[in-house]
């Protein structure tokens, strides 16, 4: 009987440990647009519609780049919605210098912070948004 009861408290434990490693690690997620109402009209597509992101595999709920552990990749030309506002580590936007990435809000006052902002080759554009802002950290002195 108490080896069973060990076997049952170690597999529970060995769950928890997982699912706590990939709230802690954070994800990578790439912007897929996948969403029904983004496929429809490219002005619906939400940031924080978990069908428009890819995270490579396992995610943690909510699926979609919103903890501080999390990184963003978009790489299309497209219209994002922010509809709260949202803290995550990184983010990467490459994409066309001849057409808008655009940031934008449900009219409401949203900021996306992130530790970096990357942007490779895009035009990005952003609308209603009060803040696409990136963290910054002293340089240290040179000895």
């Amino acid at each position: 009987m108490m080896d069973v009861m060990d076997s049952k408290t170690t597999r529970t434990a060995a769950v928890l440990l997982c699912c706590l490693a990939a709230v802690a690690f954070g994800a990578i997620y790439t912007w897929t647009g996948d969403d029904t109402n983004c496929n429809q009209n490219p002005w619906l597509c939400e940031w924080q519609e978990k069908n428009n992101w890819d995270s490579g595999g396992f995610c943690t709920p909510p699926c979609y780049p919103g903890t501080t552990n999390d990184d963003a990749i978009v790489d299309e030309l497209v219209t994002i919605t922010m509809t709260q506002s949202e803290t995550i580590d990184d983010l990467e936007i490459s994409g066309s210098p001849m057409a808008p990435t655009t940031f934008t809000t449900d009219n409401s006052v949203w900021t996306l912070d992130c530790d970096s902002i990357t942007i490779s080759g895009a035009y990005v554009k952003v609308q209603n948004l009060a803040a696409l802002e990136a963290g910054t950290e002293p340089c240290p002195e040179e000895m």
